[in-house]
């Protein structure tokens, strides 16, 4: 299977949070409005002029998933130039571990595809850099109450802006 094959096969990110249960779909407004971006952040983001095709791997009970694609969609509806298409991560493991040639999959396993659905940046997996540096369990609760949401924006823009 090929990229652009997956990227069909996926779905968008409210069908795809519809699949959860209510709980689950209930933490993403709140996740969503503890997303504080700096005008910077914004214009940066805003400012992209390629297209850029997120293709996801994650499921809506993984809290990973839930805190940052949140940030991914908020992306997405702040360029029109960027789309996000998301799988399950079964669907991930058996097709875009081996495409991207990774040996550990964990979601969220976001990558993005230019326009003819070829990586064109780096991929984000799990959780933002920041957070690896530290014994999760240390962070857990700040991390899942969004207090780490603007280190997933930094790593997102860094993947989509780094040449």
């Amino acid at each position: 299977m090929d990229m652009k094959t997956l990227y069909s096969a996926g779905m968008n990110f409210d069908a795809f949070m519809g699949t959860g249960i209510k709980s689950e779909r209930d933490r993403i407004p709140k996740n969503y409005s503890r997303i504080v971006m700096t005008e910077d952040e914004i214009n940066i983001v805003k400012n992209i002029e390629k297209k850029i095709n997120f293709l996801v791997s994650g499921e809506p009970w993984c809290m990973d998933f839930q805190v940052n694609v949140t940030v991914l969609k908020k992306f997405c509806e702040l360029n029109p130039n960027f789309d996000m298409a998301i799988i399950t991560k079964a669907r991930g493991e058996k097709f875009l571990k081996p495409l991207m040639e990774v040996e550990e999959f964990k979601v969220p396993f976001i990558v993005p595809l230019s326009e003819n659905y070829e990586v064109c940046g780096d991929i984000f997996v799990e959780r933002p850099k920041e957070i690896k540096k530290f014994v999760y369990e240390d962070v857990k609760m700040e991390y899942l109450k969004g207090q780490y949401l603007n280190e997933t924006v930094k790593d997102l823009i860094e993947m989509i802006t780094k040449k």
